[in-house]
């Protein structure tokens, strides 16, 4: 009896993503930064009724109340309680594989004889995304906050195939969901409420204008309570420290050297840590921030585009390597070395690094390649599902704009399944012509 192709498909994932948990289990790979926090965070929700996500036991600092929303410390409650990751590795391995099934049931082919073709494309290019697998076994939001974002395209998919009112109301629920879970997606809500409008008048449909109310209302709510709690208004923390620490620095290293960009960094914080309040501190940062890329407006710009393409190009270095415990001979980190002395100093760090790794890279960069080329292919092709492809490039060219110099790969996580579905279907008729 002949195995259905998709089952065999579907068990290769498995295989991969169960050998990456075996890894992660085995020789447990070093927690991150983002790590901490989520889960002294989840620790204080489950220990104290708090969302903070530093030690309760040291004195307290107001930027860890709001650093990271609350869904994905509530989930890590799974680990826990049961006092083990396991359970939460192969939960995230699940929700993995729903989403990859989601995605290529929107993406799959029309036409039978072009879903061979598909699935070994696929196949390819989801083993060419090593991120995938590495952080459905990481203690990381990306995996729960991918699923999101997959289901929010999938309702607009079936909207656009049913006209269902059921289908806007959870896409919004989606979209909150999503920015319960990682902060860089609140800001989306702009472009949502823009497009519900534009639905409205074009519809005639009441459900686009109170379906939006969803997002709207989480974070104005939101936005409150953490008011009440920290004096400011501000939805994440992160948002600032990601501003200074990253935007900045970085944009100062690329045009005047690291020690320039340390020295005014620093100069920044003594500055504004004078403040009376917390608000206050917040907004001078930001507002030091904008002074600087206002002086130099047009070159800061070309800056931040590079970093979002780059987003796009990444082969995820810093994930296999953390991931495995590699050693690295340069410990200054690629982005640095790259925003410092832009092409010479990559060119610089890689010759550090071993031969194996650099031929890995130089492979997976060129599969990033293909992925957006045929991504690409299939979102400017003519043919049906105009509203979902738009809204598909609006939310990747999204996250790649705020994203802008920390482009690195696992920004793209998200919504990398999403690029992948695009181009599998942006190449396979080509390649079933061939």
């Amino acid at each position: 009896m002949k195995l259905d192709r998709s089952l065999l498909f579907y068990a290769a994932l498995l295989l991969v993503h169960l050998l990456f948990f075996l890894s992660s289990v085995i020789r447990p790979p070093g927690s991150l930064t983002d790590s901490v926090d989520y889960l002294n965070a989840s620790r204080n929700i489950f220990s104290q009724g708090v969302l903070y996500c530093g030690d309760l036991t040291e004195p307290v600092r107001e930027e860890q109340y709001t650093r990271r929303p609350p869904l994905y410390p509530v989930f890590l409650g799974i680990s826990i309680l049961s006092g083990s990751d396991i359970p939460l590795f192969l939960l995230q391995i699940m929700i993995s594989l729903v989403s990859i099934f989601i995605v290529f049931r929107i993406f799959s082919p029309e036409r039978p004889e072009q879903r061979n073709a598909s699935g070994v494309i696929a196949l390819i290019l989801l083993l060419a995304t090593p991120a995938q697998f590495i952080y459905s076994n990481r203690i990381m939001a990306e995996i729960p906050f991918q699923l999101l974002l997959v289901l929010s395209a999938w309702s607009v998919f079936k909207y656009s195939e049913k006209q269902e009112n059921r289908f806007i109301w959870l896409f919004n629920l989606f979209l909150t969901l999503g920015m319960a879970t990682k902060p860089v997606l609140y800001p989306f809500v702009i472009l949502t409420v823009l497009i519900s409008i534009y639905m409205l008048l074009r519809t005639r449909k009441r459900a686009f204008l109170l379906a939006v109310g969803l997002p709207v209302i989480w974070i104005i709510g939101y936005s409150v309570w953490n008011y009440n709690r920290t004096g400011s208004s501000q939805y994440s923390s992160i948002q600032t420290a990601n501003l200074v620490n990253y935007n900045l620095r970085y944009f100062l290293m690329n045009q005047e050297g690291a020690k320039a960009a340390t020295v005014e960094i620093d100069r920044l914080y003594t500055f504004c840590g004078t403040s009376a309040s917390y608000r206050e501190k917040n907004n001078c940062l930001d507002q030091g921030v904008r002074e600087v890329i206002l002086d130099r407006p047009v070159k800061y710009a070309l800056f931040h585009l590079k970093g979002s393409i780059r987003l796009f190009l990444d082969p995820g270095r810093f994930d296999l390597v953390k991931f495995f415990s590699i050693q690295e001979s340069n410990t200054s980190g690629f982005l640095t070395e790259l925003n410092q002395d832009g092409f010479a100093g990559a060119v610089r760090f890689l010759k550090q690094q071993g031969w194996w790794l650099v031929i890995l890279l130089g492979l997976i960069a060129i599969f990033k390649l293909l992925k957006i080329t045929g991504f690409l292919l299939y979102m400017f092709r003519k043919g049906d599902h105009l509203y979902p492809r738009i809204f598909i490039v609006l939310l990747v060219g999204y996250l790649a704009l705020v994203t802008g110099p920390l482009g690195a790969s696992r920004f793209l996580l998200p919504v990398e399944l999403l690029i992948i579905g695009g181009a599998v279907k942006g190449w396979a008729p080509l390649l079933k012509k061939l």
